[in-house]
């Protein structure tokens, strides 16, 4: 008796939940185009904060993975890697991506310039560091595959190649408007740059070895 009790409850509380959803989700929610820019921005900034701390993650797990007497190299890569895509995407990088023609293949080598506008919906600025810190997080992931295995010199420069043009052209194909795009391919989860990250990883993680042999 007790257990059928309980059933019922757990099913009237689902039922009640449920309503309440549906009528929330029925309810009008308009904003002003000016709320609508704030709160879009706020959330570009937001998630951006969350990709960044990504940084602080590899960082503690490549520490934890290495001799001690590399720590500080690991800390000095994730943290140069940083500033260096973020100039590096300023630079070139974010119009190599999205000032691709469409269906094009590149976009132009020129630097980021900000030109907010209300009915864009949300500020170019917050745009420009949310995409930056995905590119960031491609040069951390090879960073990870680097560890112990290159000098720090020869890292950043390979860091300011992969976060200015290759990453960016790779991602202006679909992000971008470009070929795949143009082509119908669907990219919900940035798995075509995360391809771009791996390839770049084993490449370069291939290209020491055989150096070393």
């Amino acid at each position: 008796m007790t257990k059928l009790i309980k059933i019922i409850l757990t099913f009237s509380l689902g039922l009640f939940f449920l309503l309440g959803l549906t009528t929330v989700g029925s309810a009008e929610t308009t904003v002003s185009a000016e709320v609508g820019f704030v709160f879009n921005t706020l959330l570009f900034l937001i998630c951006g904060f969350l990709v960044m701390f990504m940084a602080a993650g590899f960082t503690m797990l490549e520490s934890g993975m290495v001799t001690s007497k590399s720590v500080s190299v690991i800390c000095a890569k994730n943290i140069g890697l940083f500033a260096i895509s973020g100039i590096m995407f300023w630079l070139v990088g974010y119009n190599l991506a999205y000032g691709i023609a469409e269906g094009g293949f590149i976009g132009t080598f020129t630097p980021w310039s900000d030109a907010s506008a209300l009915e864009t919906g949300y500020s170019d600025g917050s745009d420009w560091y949310f995409q930056m810190v995905f590119c960031a997080t491609t040069v951390s992931i090879v960073s990870g595959t680097m560890a112990e295995r290159v000098k720090l010199w020869p890292f950043f420069l390979f860091a300011a190649i992969l976060a200015g043009i290759i990453y960016p052209i790779v991602m202006g194909w679909q992000w971008g408007g470009g070929w795949l795009a143009a082509a119908g391919f669907s990219d919900f989860a940035d798995h075509s740059c995360s391809l771009n990250r791996w390839v770049c990883s084993i490449s370069r993680s291939t290209i020491v070895r055989f150096k070393n042999w």
